[in-house]
């Protein structure tokens, strides 16, 4: 008579043990991995996105792409309103390039606090109101206040966007162009509504009206700049705690988009170099040879 063998109940225990090891182990190594791809593929679109404005700017005589028409936020009746996004989509065809794919916002939630694109009178006005909604929530921010500040209230324009010569930059190589963004955030502080078209910069206030930090001229018949409310690192639960800027990935890390075209990934702490970050805009520019945000 042959013997039959069996798996005692401890054996079997030791390997569900064994198993329960190497599934804690590798579940965060996949984690990790899945985050990486992600980081890759927002790379990627933040390269795409900032080849587009550099086609744009060839156009344009080699000026940047307006931050906003008027603060409209509607793409009908004329005169329609207008962010980098739509400005863009000539360049870039896709509009899933807005998107980092870390952002669990979904289009629909980047419908909120913006015009409801159903309130348009046909298909066409539709998808265009829902093109410029996601333009506004677009996670990559422009460095509003150096490549395209906002001057409001000038003579009847609510806005009138001022865009410079991308070939003054000394540096374009180590300038912020395009960051990755956020639009706002719970009062747990998760992100909601996706992203956001524009940002502020750290430890530098283009205001001339408003007073505090480095001001410019406003433009004539203008009132003043726009502006967002600077750098909060005091409420680390604010929308703007890093000035719109948002790290999507692991490890406090964000992708940006450079003034010479090329795309690539740095921790949140090191995009403030050369600067003391404080409230508002109470820093002060130590470094101005390692400020990554102008070249004043």
């Amino acid at each position: 008579m042959k013997r039959k063998f069996a798996f005692t109940l401890i054996e079997l225990l030791v390997v569900i043990a064994i198993i329960a090891i190497l599934a804690a182990i590798l579940f965060p190594v996949f984690a990790q991995a899945k985050a990486a791809a992600k980081k890759t593929a927002d790379l990627s679109n933040t390269k795409q996105y900032v080849i587009a404005e550099k086609i744009y700017e060839g156009d344009t005589d080699d000026y940047s792409v307006p931050s906003q028409y008027n603060n409209s936020y509607a793409a009908y009746p004329p005169p329609s309103d207008a962010a980098p996004g739509t400005i863009l989509k000539p360049y870039m065809k896709n509009f899933d390039i807005l998107r980092c794919p870390t952002d669990p916002a979904d289009n629909n939630a980047r419908m909120v606090d913006l015009p409801d694109p159903n309130s348009m009178p046909d298909q066409a006005t539709h998808q265009a109101q829902y093109e410029l909604n996601l333009s506004f929530k677009a996670d990559y921010g422009l460095n509003v206040q150096y490549f395209s500040k906002m001057g409001y209230n000038c003579g009847g324009l609510v806005f009138k966007a001022v865009t410079i010569p991308v070939t003054s930059i000394a540096k374009p190589a180590e300038t912020i162009y395009i960051i990755n963004s956020i639009w706002d955030r719970s009062a747990g502080g998760s992100p909601r509504g996706g992203g956001n078209w524009a940002l502020d910069m750290p430890c530098r206030f283009y205001a001339a009206s408003q007073g505090g930090g480095d001001s410019s001229p406003v433009p004539a018949g203008c009132q003043g700049y726009w502006w967002f409310g600077g750098w909060n690192p005091n409420n680390p639960l604010a929308w703007n705690v890093f000035g719109g800027v948002w790290p999507w990935h692991f490890q406090d890390t964000i992708n940006i988009g450079w003034v010479d075209g090329h795309a690539k990934s740095m921790k949140i702490s090191q995009v403030t170099a050369g600067c003391d970050v404080q409230p508002g805009w109470q820093g002060l520019i130590f470094d101005k040879e390692k400020y990554l945000w102008d070249t004043q």
